[in-house]
């Protein structure tokens, strides 16, 4: 991402229903890293997933870019967070990390991919920030990560792996030699047709 890009997405002044912003922190700070575990989570069981950026605090509707110390920043290691993600994330989420310098400071950008086959699930509790068995979104109401809210929410979910699982299903026949293509239903003439033929 670059430093015109970042800017871009701050010039919205709000969260996004695929931008979600958390203000500095160190990934070994675990009541933060577990905030960030429920945005990734959310933008795991979006269709194209979606960012998490970490630097940019929300305060009352206002996005401050205050960016990382030095000390925090370095916590921010790929391994790392791809472990952290591992022990709460069922299935396990994918992601890219990425450093973004923007006006001096810098920023934390991890880019989460949609999940591969089936929503992805809270694997462990945080306490009053992570439940086990909940399954976070990205509302449709408010660009927020929360549990499903709304049956609206839960359709797109739901909608969103069927179309993997079809896809899979699809691919897995083509590659056992099955033709998928659709049968017309024979026309009243094309019946006739072959009662004729028959006859001869």
């Amino acid at each position: 991402m670059t430093e015109q890009e970042f800017e871009e997405i701050l010039s919205f002044g709000h969260e996004l229903r695929g931008v979600e912003f958390k203000g500095p922190g160190g990934r070994s700070d675990r009541q933060f890293f577990s905030k960030v575990v429920r945005a990734v989570l959310g933008m795991s069981n979006r269709r194209d997933g979606g960012l998490v950026i970490v630097g940019v605090s929300d305060d009352s509707g206002v996005l401050c870019p205050i960016g990382l110390t030095a000390s925090d920043l370095a916590t921010w290691k790929y391994d790392d967070v791809a472990d952290g993600l591992a022990s709460y994330a069922d299935p396990s989420v994918t992601f890219d990390l990425e450093i973004v310098q923007y006006n001096g400071g810098n920023y934390v950008v991890l880019r989460v991919g949609e999940f591969e086959e089936v929503p992805v699930l809270c694997k462990k509790p945080y306490p009053d920030v992570l439940r086990q068995g909940a399954c976070y979104v990205r509302s449709r109401r408010k660009p927020e990560t929360s549990e499903i809210p709304s049956q609206e929410d839960m359709r797109d979910l739901v909608e969103l792996a069927t179309e993997k699982r079809l896809r899979r299903f699809v691919s897995q026949a083509q590659a056992a030699g099955v033709s998928l293509s659709a049968a017309r239903p024979a026309t009243d003439e094309q019946l006739f047709d072959k009662e004729l033929d028959d006859l001869k």
